[in-house]
C-alpha cells in the first residue's frame, strides 16, 4: 500500500467509528473494533492481529497484539506503527479501556509508542527490526520509566544511633521493567491527535526506552559468539533515547546485566558483569545473579545474588552467621567487595539464601555510599568482616580513590 494513502485510510476508519455512534453503545463499539481490526489486518506486513481482554480490577483492558510477517519492510512497519498507535482513539464500551499495543516479529516484541513524532516512531521501529535481524534469541523494546530514586539497597534494620543508617536511606530494589502504577489505567500506546498530514501526533512523555536482549542458551556459553552479535548490534544506526535501560539476559548462566543508559552497553561493561558473575563460580547452587550498572556521575553498582546452599538448610537463626561462614558463597562475597571497590562508585550487594528455621530467609545487605561502608545490624559479625575487607581494599589505591581513603581514615 502506498504510504501516501495511509492518512486517508486512517481518516476513513475514524469516520466509520464515529458513524457507528448513532446506532447505540454496543453496535457502535462492536463496529468500531471490527472496523479497526479489519483495516489493520489488511495492511501489508501484517500476518494477524488480535484483541485480548484480560480483566483488571473489575474492568476490561483490551490489548492489541499485531503479528508481523517475517519479510515486513521498514515502510510497511512504519505504516503499521502509525495505524496501531491510533488504537486508544477507538470507541470502547463501558468498563473497558485500551491497554498495551504490541507488535511481534520472530519471537520479539515492540511496544515503545511514547514518542513525540511519527518520524521518531518510524526510526525506533526500523532500529528494532534491525536488532531482531542480528540473531539474538529475542529483542523486546518498550517504554521505560526511570525510578524516582536509584542507588543503594535500603537497610531498614539498622540499630538506633548507627552512623551507617543515614548512608543507607536510598532505594534498593531493582527498577521495574514496566511503568509505575498510577490511579488511572496505564496505556502503552499514546493518545493521538490529528495533524496536517493526517497522521497521528504522538504525545511527548518524560519516559525513555527499555530494550531487553535475550541470548540463547548456546550463546551464554560462547563468549566469542555473544561478542560478535553485540558488535553487529553496535554497528547499527541507533536513533537513541533521552533516558533508558538495556537489560541483557543470559550473559552467563543465571545472569542478567542491567545497564542504566540509552546506548547499547560497551564491551567493557559487559565484561564487568561477567567478571562479577565469575566470582561465584564455586557455588554450585546459585539461583541468580543480577548486576545493575549505572555509570552516571551519581550512579552506583547493584548486585543481587540468590543461592540456596545445602549447608544452610534447616539452620536456626542463632546459628545462621556461623553456618554461613562454612558456605561456598561467604568467601565469594568477601572477594566481591574489593572488586566492586575498584569501580570507584557507590555499590550495594543483596544476598538472599535459604529459609531459616522460624525466621524467614537468610538475607545479607551491605554496600558503600559516599566512601562509607554500611550494613544492617542483623548479622553484625559478618558485617564487620565485610567492612574490614572493604577497608583493606583501599590500601594502595590510585588517585581516583584518594578521597575514599581520606574518608575511611576519618571514620
Amino acid at each position: 500500500m502506498p504510504r501516501s494513502l495511509l492518512p486517508a485510510l486512517i481518516a476513513a476508519v475514524m469516520m466509520t467509528m464515529l458513524a457507528g455512534c448513532a446506532s447505540g453503545p454496543f453496535p457502535a463499539v462492536q463496529s468500531a473494533l471490527d472496523s479497526f481490526n479489519q483495516t489493520l489486518r489488511s495492511l501489508p506486513g501484517v500476518e494477524a492481529s488480535s484483541l485480548d481482554r484480560p480483566p483488571v480490577d473489575g474492568a476490561v483492558k483490551i490489548d492489541l497484539v499485531v503479528t508481523l510477517t517475517d519479510d515486513v519492510t521498514d515502510d510497511e512497519l512504519a505504516d503499521i506503527g502509525d495505524f496501531a498507535s491510533t488504537f486508544p482513539t477507538v470507541q470502547l464500551g463501558q468498563g473497558q479501556y485500551p491497554g498495551a499495543v504490541e507488535l511481534r516479529l520472530a519471537g520479539s516484541a515492540y511496544s515503545y509508542f511514547d514518542l513525540p513524532t511519527p518520524e521518531a516512531l518510524h526510526a525506533q521501529l526500523a532500529y528494532w527490526r534491525q536488532l531482531v535481524a542480528v540473531g539474538f534469541e529475542s529483542i523486546s523494546t518498550r517504554t521505560y520509566s526511570a525510578p524516582v530514586t536509584a542507588g543503594m539497597f535500603e537497610a531498614t534494620d539498622n540499630t538506633a544511633g548507627d552512623p551507617s543508617a543515614d548512608r543507607a536511606s536510598q532505594q534498593g530494589e531493582f527498577a521495574q521493567d514496566e511503568a509505575p502504577l498510577t490511579n488511572s489505567p496505564v496505556v502503552s500506546a499514546p493518545e493521538a491527535t490529528p495533524t496536517a498530514s493526517g497522521a497521528p501526533a504522538l504525545t511527548s512523555a518524560a519516559r525513555g526506552r527499555l530494550v531487553v536482549v535475550e541470548l540463547s542458551s548456546d550463546e551464554r556459553d560462547d563468549d566469542a559468539r555473544t561478542a560478535q552479535l553485540l558488535d553487529a548490534a553496535r554497528s547499527l544506526d541507533d536513533p537513541g533515547a533521552a533516558t533508558g535501560e538495556w537489560d541483557l539476559m543470559g550473559l552467563a548462566p543465571f545472569t542478567t546485566g542491567q545497564f542504566v543508559q540509552s546506548a547499547l552497553p560497551t564491551a567493557d561493561q559487559i565484561a564487568f558483569v561477567r567478571e562479577t558473575r565469575a566470582v561465584f563460580d564455586e557455588s554450585d547452587q546459585l539461583a541468580s545473579v543480577h548486576v545493575r550498572v549505572d555509570d552516571s556521575s551519581a550512579g552506583s553498582t547493584q548486585v543481587n545474588v540468590t543461592a540456596f546452599d545445602d549447608t544452610m538448610e534447616g539452620v536456626k537463626s542463632a546459628d545462621a552467621a556461623k553456618t554461613f561462614r562454612e558456605t561456598a558463597e561467604w568467601p565469594e562475597l568477601m572477594q566481591l567487595v574489593p572488586e566492586l571497590q575498584q569501580t570507584n562508585r557507590d555499590f550495594s550487594v543483596n544476598f538472599v539464601g535459604n529459609n531459616l528455621t522460624g525466621f524467614g530467609v537468610f538475607e545479607l545487605k551491605f554496600g558503600v555510599r559516599d566512601c562509607g561502608f554500611w550494613s544492617g545490624s542483623q548479622w553484625p559479625d559478618l558485617s564487620r568482616d565485610l567492612e574490614m575487607a572493604w577497608a583493606a581494599s583501599l590500601k594502595g589505591a590510585n588517585a581516583p580513590t584518594a578521597a575514599a581513603q581520606v574518608c575511611a581514615a576519618q571514620r
